[in-house]
């Protein structure tokens, strides 16, 4: 199966809300069909359709929803163009563009997912991290190297992260849970 029937095929099996097919489509073409990488992933892929987080309070959920669907995707296909996913023509008029939603919506999934499974396997703490170098904003810069109890974890990626580019703060696990910073 080429690629791009592959990622159509995926697609309408996330637009059905068929999340185990779409996983075991993209699992099947990348060679992993019955790894545990899927289940992982339906895990993810899960958390990305159905949090609530939005990076702009007033994008209306049906203009959210088939980009909550491209985030999944990318999940299961990479960092590929939001064009190959939806339609996102017209008439713009958020804080961010319709790729940077995108981005933000599979982060905040993959995170929360993250935040979740550390949980689950008993770590009791989580410290902020971050790949980018240098040049963090405020609400960035606060959190960065603080160690929190998992339950007091600040939201990732920050909802009032004003980095030139997206948020690229991530949760990793510590052996003790700290009070903040």
């Amino acid at each position: 199966m080429k690629r791009s029937e592959a990622v159509a095929k995926s697609l309408t099996a996330l637009i059905n809300d068929d999340v185990g097919t779409a996983v075991a489509i993209s699992s099947h073409y990348h060679g992993g069909a019955g790894s545990l990488y899927e289940n992982e992933t339906i895990g993810i892929v899960r958390f990305i359709l159905e949090h609530e987080y939005t990076p702009d309070p007033t994008i209306k959920a049906k203009v959210l929803a088939p980009l909550r669907i491209a985030a999944a995707a990318m999940e299961l296909w990479g960092e590929v163009r939001l064009d190959d996913f939806a339609d996102v023509r017209g008439n713009w008029k958020y804080k961010h563009d319709p790729e940077t939603v995108t981005f933000l919506l599979h982060r905040a999934g993959f995170e929360q997912h993250r935040l979740h499974r550390l949980e689950h396997m008993g770590a009791r703490g989580v410290q902020v991290r971050s790949n980018r170098p240098a040049g963090h904003c405020p609400a960035c810069t606060r959190d960065l190297g603080g160690i929190f109890p998992i339950a007091r974890a600040p939201f990732l990626p920050h909802p009032d992260c004003s980095c030139d580019s997206p948020c690229e703060c991530s949760y990793i696990a510590v052996r003790q849970a700290g009070e903040g910073s």
